[in-house]
């Protein structure tokens, strides 16, 4: 690292990608497949920030439909139809290119939205959504959907668990996807952009600073592991702003003109459903007019989200508040309150940060994606990506590349972007880690620090191997990842026990349990 870092002084680049999220990633594997000379640089690791923190989602746009009464909603903000029609088209072309080539890194369940005699919220609502989305793809997304009004038993398992069955008017059932585990996905698309050339810095705060006569924008570069080092200072003529909710902290102050990132907060909690819930869903308005999920996660564990408040300051590692949980608990139980849910039963929870578009005219937001061009600003050749969620990141990858060809010709060779799923090792050779998840292998530990630029027990476990999203690893376990890992890193037996220290106290506070 220390070496890698100094060796980065001076150095020139077509362009400097700064963030590893899924959409800097996605970024950052089509301009190196496009011949750009790239640096993709990260202030955590890649995926550590909201795209590893989100709901999971891979939903074909419904979403973007949904309103207590939206004959109102959208008919007197004409805008906001429009968004929702061009979110909606993005969904269903992300949907569409994952279910062709992603492999079981993406999985089916069948979503179930109650519908209630008298509410405002209608069946032909849905069904009107439904067909928007039908139109608005190529065909190839297979919705499977039907209108339940009848033997509901029959078809959704768990149907005595939702409220006021006799008041039902329907339930509409449908097909949705999940990602599993997105910030692999920011990993993957991290890797296949330096197979086309990238280099790629995890742990690296990066400063944008003057622009050259020239036009070569300098980056100043402070490793966030290694303290002591000296900044590095890079050159590119174009610069892609894709750090999410920290925008705005890396534009120069006195260039803002504006802010850039409205941010939300949004939580999940994380419950063991009995097996009549396998392979399904629930999706439904909470009390407060905004969108409700109870989603398939690992197992018979399920998450139950999500929530939106106006969030500002930093937002590493933020986590869930006992008030916050117990809204989710409270929404649960008086939308299926066959479950009566309490504190005991959440098993885990977690929280992200949206980095959508500041407007005068949203007060949360827009969610919008929008790609700027910060000429007007004073900052010709950056741009800056606000709004992006992960489900659209392969567009926002290509859209990315397009601004940067309206500015700057590639100056290397192109190659080609691979989407091929990732796979765990299948070496016998190797055992499983855990006895109970024996798809990943000791290898596969080993594989994130000797080949995929993890630097701590956290990268390893959290977005290398996925294992702390399916369930809470004991210190014993953690301890086995740490001998396996501590080699390759060169640990001391200090550094060793604070790598430890460091992932139980992530897992105790991230991953928190409300208080009794």
């Amino acid at each position: 690292m220390k070496r890698a870092f100094s060796e980065l002084h001076d150095r020139r680049f077509d362009v400097i990608v700064i963030g590893g999220g899924i959409n800097g990633s996605s970024a950052a594997q089509n301009l190196a497949a496009g011949g750009y000379n790239c640096l993709v640089v990260d202030k955590g690791d890649f995926g550590s920030g909201a795209s590893g923190r989100s709901a999971r989602m891979l939903h074909p746009g419904l979403r973007y439909f949904e309103a207590r009464n939206p004959l109102f909603h959208f008919g007197a903000h004409p805008g906001r139809f429009i968004d929702a029609l061009r979110g909606a088209r993005q969904a269903m072309q992300s949907v569409s290119e994952h279910l062709k080539d992603a492999g079981d890194r993406v999985w089916p369940y069948r979503m179930c939205f109650p519908i209630y005699k008298g509410d405002v919220f209608k069946s032909w609502h849905v069904s009107a959504g439904i067909k928007l989305l039908e139109l608005l793809g190529d065909g190839t997304v297979p919705f499977d959907f039907e209108m339940v009004d009848r033997d509901y038993s029959a078809k959704i398992p768990f149907f005595e668990d939702f409220r006021d069955g006799h008041s039902l008017e329907a339930i509409a059932c449908y097909n949705e996807f999940k990602f599993d585990w997105p910030e692999r996905f920011c990993v993957d698309m991290a890797l296949d952009a330096e197979r086309n050339g990238a280099t790629l810095v995890n742990y690296c705060t990066a400063r944008l600073g003057r622009q050259s006569a020239a036009g070569d924008w300098t980056v100043t570069l402070t490793s966030s592991s290694v303290p002591a080092l000296a900044p590095a200072e890079v050159q590119a003529p174009v610069v892609l702003n894709m750090a999410g909710t920290w925008i705005d902290d890396v534009l120069p102050p006195n260039q803002h003109k504006g802010r850039l990132i409205q941010a939300t907060k949004g939580i999940h909690i994380v419950v063991e459903m009995p097996d009549t819930y396998q392979g399904f869903g629930v999706a439904s308005l909470n009390s407060v007019g905004e969108p409700y999920y109870v989603l398939p996660l690992h197992k018979n564990f399920y998450s139950i989200g999500v929530t939106e408040t106006l969030f500002e300051g930093d937002a590493t590692d933020i986590s869930a508040s006992d008030e916050e949980i117990d809204f989710l608990i409270n929404e649960t139980n008086a939308l299926i309150p066959g479950r009566q849910l309490r504190r005991a039963d959440v098993l885990r929870s977690w929280a992200g940060v949206r980095p959508l578009t500041f407007s005068k005219s949203h007060p949360k937001g827009s969610r919008a994606r929008a790609l700027h061009d910060l000429t007007e600003r004073g900052l010709s050749g950056v741009f800056a990506l606000t709004g992006g969620p992960i489900m659209t990141h392969r567009s926002a990858g290509r859209l990315a590349l397009d601004a940067v060809a309206s500015k700057l010709e590639p100056s290397g060779r192109a190659g080609r972007v691979d989407t091929s799923p990732f796979a765990f090792s299948n070496s016998d050779n190797s055992p499983p880690f855990l006895a109970d998840e024996p798809d990943v292998r000791v290898a596969d530990i080993e594989f994130g620090v000797t080949g995929e630029h993890a630097q701590s027990l956290i990268d390893v476990l959290l977005r290398r191997t996925g294992l702390a999203w399916r369930r809470e690893l004991t210190r014993r376990e953690v301890e086995q990842a740490a001998q396996i890992v501590g080699p390759h890193l060169n640990w001391s037996t200090e550094e060793t026990s604070a790598q430890i220290a460091d992932y139980m106290a992530f897992q105790e506070n991230v991953f928190r349990r409300p208080g009794p």
